[in-house]
């Protein structure tokens, strides 16, 4: 690896945790550069990142009692990769020098990488001095070559002299910016450009944007088959319409929200034939509890996915299609039901999911709309009663009635992972039993019941956090679902497979000491509510992630 490239990926590593949009430095980037990462201020980014949920939770002692309390030389270490020399600790002071904007990006083939960086005169001059003295405790020697482009100094980096290996890279500085790259021509069109227009450094909050070309490495993913049949694949999955995805995420004092964006060309196709982008509303519903830990609303749509598969297998795999149409109509025959007359469609695309947490157990309900819940019920039953699948149907369901509903519950060694499902009115419902006789028992409650739920703290955040246009939106209550997540965590066979894999792993950091895990109310004291969303848009798609400290 060359000397600049390492400084690269070791900047990478340490700024990939955060996004903005001043634009004056990323106009340097080279045409071809489409994958990037880039931090409006470091300084900033890494205060402010400190008074996150996460920064406190991890400077937190008794954290740091569970995760063994790293020291610096560990983590050098670990950076590393277990070879920290004198070298090594060049790089890491001049690391140090990027305070403010830092862009990261590669060109096409991912192994040229150049950096723009906003950078003081006094550091870019102690960089140069560092460079010297890492010229001599270097383990691959490399010479400076320094030269002037419209009375601009630029400094060559030269690898492997004289060789077949032989590479160059080229950086130079000028109004603040450091740019430092694997073409001197791009070194040169950036001074032009940085000499004709000042930098305005950004403002506000620290960011971080990414941004991957999908288009690109999906292609690439597929570049193994011919090239037809890669192109047959990629349509009928509907990838061919994706071409990027962009995220920023900004930390505001009392929150971190995070933009992401899939530009698709069709959202209609392959895989992209589940969605139904109408938007949703929240449900006027007196089954949902006001005390609820997590609520979901959105939409989804089986019917047209379903109806896809057969277009996807003929412009994919057509030779498959013959094949799928008879053992599909072989099971529909065993079945008694046409699957898609009969169930899928009178499945409706609305559903809405909510839990209720008690202690370390936490109770899950997935209620979906159906269009006609008599037709869906007397398909289900129909099924379910079908002679040449009673063996499957008496091994793996208990039938039960409750209150005039039939409860089908999954049979299970484990009853606190339990999983039912119900047809109730115009209702599948899919979740926890005790959680799906609650909701039976509720639906004949009155009006007041559906104030209680508008006065749960979730729903009112959801109205003011949602874009009426989203067609799905979730809240979590952090604090009331950590005893459930450190249950998880903290089961024998989770703990052990755990230490396991950090063993193999051969890391510098000592595994985590599950003896000193903090309590769950002590984690949770560190979280709030989370909010996200997502909304169809004139490129694709928009996702929205709001995490409350």
């Amino acid at each position: 690896m060359s000397v600049k490239l390492k400084i690269a990926a070791v900047s990478l590593l340490l700024s990939f945790p955060l996004s903005s949009m001043a634009l004056d430095r990323l106009a340097l980037l080279p045409a071809d550069a489409e994958t990037y990462v880039r931090i409006s201020n470091t300084t900033n980014f890494w205060s402010k990142l400190k008074q996150s949920s996460i920064g406190k939770l991890w400077t937190d002692p008794q954290f740091q009692d569970f995760i063994g309390n790293p020291d610096a030389e560990t983590w050098q270490e670990v950076l590393f990769n277990g070879e920290s020399d004198a070298e090594d600790r060049v790089f890491a002071d001049q690391l140090k020098m990027l305070k403010g904007e830092v862009i990261l990006a590669f060109t096409k083939k991912m192994d040229q990488p150049c950096v723009i960086a906003a950078m003081s005169a006094d550091d870019f001059a102690r960089s140069l001095e560092m460079d010297v003295k890492l010229r001599e405790v270097a383990t691959e020697p490399f010479e400076i070559v320094k030269s002037t482009f419209q009375d601009v100094e630029i400094i060559q980096y030269i690898e492997k002299g004289g060789t077949p290996e032989e590479e160059s890279s080229w950086q130079a500085y000028l109004n603040g910016t450091l740019v430092l790259g694997y073409t001197q021509e791009w070194v040169e069109k950036s001074i032009i450009q940085l000499k004709k227009d000042a930098v305005q450094e950004p403002k506000g909050n620290p960011e971080l944007d990414l941004n991957i070309p999908l288009a690109q490495i999906i292609s690439e993913s597929f570049a193994q088959g011919g090239k037809k049949s890669q192109q047959a694949i990629l349509d009928a999955l509907g990838l061919t319409g994706i071409e990027t995805y962009s995220l920023k995420l900004e930390l505001k004092d009392a929150e971190m929200v995070a933009d992401s964006n899939l530009r698709v060309t069709d959202l209609t196709k392959g895989l992209f034939a589940i969605l139904d982008v109408q938007p949703s509303q929240l449900p006027t519903v007196t089954f949902i509890p006001e005390n609820i830990a997590s609520l979901e609303v959105g939409r989804f749509n089986l019917l047209r996915l379903w109806q896809e598969i057969p277009t996807a297998l003929t412009t994919a795999i057509p030779a498959a299609k013959p094949q799928f149409d008879m053992i599909l109509a072989m099971l529909q025959l065993q079945a008694g039901i046409n699957f898609e007359q009969d169930l899928l469609a009178n499945l409706g695309t609305k559903y809405v999911s909510f839990s209720v947490a008690e202690a370390d157990k936490q109770i899950s309900v997935i209620a979906v709309e159906l269009k006609n819940g008599l037709s869906f019920k007397t398909g289900l039953e129909t099924l379910l009663a079908a002679p040449a699948l009673q063996p499957q149907v008496a091994a793996s369901l208990e039938i039960e009635t409750f209150l005039d509903h039939t409860l089908y519950t999954v049979k299970s060694a484990d009853p606190s992972n339990a999983i039912a499902f119900v047809i109730s009115g115009d209702y599948l419902l899919y979740g926890h039993p005790d959680g799906l006789r609650q909701v039976i028992r509720s639906q004949g409650s009155t009006a007041a019941a559906n104030e209680a739920f508008e006065r749960s703290p979730l729903v009112k955040g959801l109205r003011q956090n949602v874009s009426p246009k989203a067609f799905g939106f979730s809240a979590i209550d952090w604090k009331k679902n950590m005893a459930v997540i450190m249950r998880e965590l903290s089961k024998p066979e989770h703990v052990a497979l755990m230490q396991q894999n950090w063993a193999k792993s051969g890391s510098a950091l000592p595994p985590p000491d599950f003896t000193k895990l903090p309590s769950a109310d002590h984690i949770a004291s560190f979280f709030n509510v989370s909010y996200q969303y997502a909304e169809a848009t004139p490129n694709g798609l928009h996702q929205r992630i709001i995490l409350k400290y």
